[in-house]
């Protein structure tokens, strides 16, 4: 006679007491879930019906070979627990499913059969996509130890730390910057009856705090970055005064004395300095005004560069500004037609000469301004010999001088001509673009007989034979052309 107390499955009388599917449709309709998965029909049932899950919460959903013996409705627990709890909360968990399960049971269960079985492998992917980097690496991360590991301390001797308060085991000072910062935070507790308000001002007092301790280590690192603490501490007058032998015992007699000594022992040392002679020092370069102006401009880097940084900085604008210096005196040779180093220095006496003549005219000139003479109406005379034009007389204006290419300075190519071509084409009345037209055409042959080919082109007719002469004289003093082209 079959157990009243049992349920049976009405299509194959398998036993469904733990659990079976109900039919919502059809009355006294219990399945068992392996007729329910098969779609079986008896009677009016059919398999689209709605159903209803009925159990007692004592089966297992991973059959009876699992360990343990976990019923459905402590799986339930568990799953709630940790979307309650949180994963690693095994204590809390534990006593969410119920007192008959330890925590490390609990742990075991849900990595074994939800994390490494087969539900796990199913839901959990090989590779996320979304994982978190691990930075706590020494290739430079932000987290890494080259940047996480706390510097050394100061090499500070230990009269030094205690004059200063240097804790160096802490890398931190019994007084430190704003000192009462702490009490932000000193008197803060959670607590689980904290209005929303209560929390932010909370959270307001905890991230003011941290801007200070931000801005306390910002302070350190200053003065670590621009040595600031042995500035403090004098110890670049000590090492200008280990530069003189016998300077530092002398001197710490002599303070030990009294202020009596002081005296004494700086005499002493400048003494011993001045019979042993100093130890020359690497010369530093004079840095100039300009400089200094420049210096006081960039000091707001000084922000975000240690000092080392900034003085190579500084130094290498400093290179930059001669090398383009450099640059415009080669170009400005080039425009002269120099074209090896040699031929610059014979360049640059020239101009030194010219300047001097220059210097000495314009000498001349104000001494007879001053004397009262006047020599606008005096004749002016020039002669022009190997290349050069010379002047004779006090009316005409020093080189370089407003007025003193007055017929010509107006026309084109005036700005293509250099000084001593300026003088020739004035002299010769001759037109900046004529007198680049004959030059062109005299190189352009000059060239093409070194070459070995015969000149085609022809001289402009505007150019007589005395002209002619004396352009080529100009070219070959000026190197333009050999003097047997000439």
């Amino acid at each position: 006679m079959a157990d009243l107390g049992k349920k049976y499955c009405v299509n194959c009388l398998a036993d469904v007491t733990n659990l079976r599917l109900r039919c919502t449709d059809c009355p006294d309709i219990e399945l068992c879930p392996e007729c329910f998965s098969a779609g079986a029909e008896i009677g009016n049932h059919r398999r689209w019906h709605g159903y209803q899950q009925v159990d007692g919460g004592l089966f297992s959903l991973w059959g009876p070979e699992a360990e343990g013996g976990w019923t459905s409705r402590e799986e339930q627990s568990l799953l709630d627990a940790i979307e309650q709890y949180g994963f690693g909360n095994w204590e809390d968990m534990a006593a969410h499913v119920g007192a008959s399960r330890t925590p490390q049971e609990v742990m075991e269960h849900y990595v074994t059969m939800y994390i490494h079985g087969n539900l796990g492998k199913a839901c959990i992917p090989d590779n996320i996509p979304n994982r978190v980097t691990d930075h706590t690496c020494p290739s430079g991360g932000p987290l890494s130890p080259s940047l996480t590991t706390p510097l050394p301390p100061l090499d500070i001797t230990l009269a030094e730390q205690q004059q200063l308060g240097y804790m160096p085991l802490r890398d931190d000072y019994e007084i430190e910057y704003d000192q009462d910062a702490e009490k932000l935070i000193s008197g803060l507790s959670v607590n689980y009856d904290d209005e929303d308000v209560e929390i932010e001002l909370k959270r307001a007092h905890v991230d003011m705090y941290v801007r200070k301790l931000r801005e306390r280590q910002r302070r350190k690192n200053i003065a670590r970055d621009y040595n600031l603490v042995p500035g403090f501490l004098g110890r670049d007058k000590k090492d200008k005064e280990k530069e003189k032998p016998g300077g530092l015992g002398v001197g710490g007699a002599s303070v030990g004395a009294g202020g009596a000594g002081v005296g004494g022992g700086v005499g002493s040392v400048s003494t011993a300095g001045a019979a042993s002679g100093p130890i020359p020092g690497t010369p530093k370069r004079k840095i100039t005004k300009e400089e200094k102006e420049q210096r006081v401009r960039l000091r707001a880097l000084c922000q975000f560069m240690a000092h080392r940084e900034f003085e190579d900085f500084f130094e290498n604008m400093h290179k930059e500004r001669a090398l383009r210096a450099k640059v415009r005196e080669l170009q400005r040779y080039r425009r002269n037609g120099i074209t090896r180093l040699e031929e610059s220095a014979e360049y640059e006496a020239a101009r030194h000469k010219r300047e001097k003549r220059k210097e000495n005219k314009s000498v001349v000139a104000s001494k007879r301004g001053s004397s009262g003479g006047s020599n606008v109406d005096s004749p002016v005379m020039f002669s022009y010999e190997q290349g050069e034009l010379h002047w004779f007389g006090g009316g005409l204006k020093e080189d370089g001088k407003d007025g003193e290419f007055a017929a010509i300075e107006n026309l084109a190519g005036f700005e293509l001509l250099s000084d001593r071509e300026k003088v020739l084409c004035n002299s010769l009345n001759l037109s900046p673009t004529r007198y680049l037209t004959v030059k062109t055409i005299i190189i352009k042959d000059h060239l093409q007989k070194r070459q070995g080919i015969p000149a085609k082109s022809r001289l402009p007719s505007y150019l007589d034979k005395v002209l002619k002469k004396r352009i080529l004289t100009f070219l070959t003093e000026s190197g333009w052309i050999s003097r047997d082209a000439a």
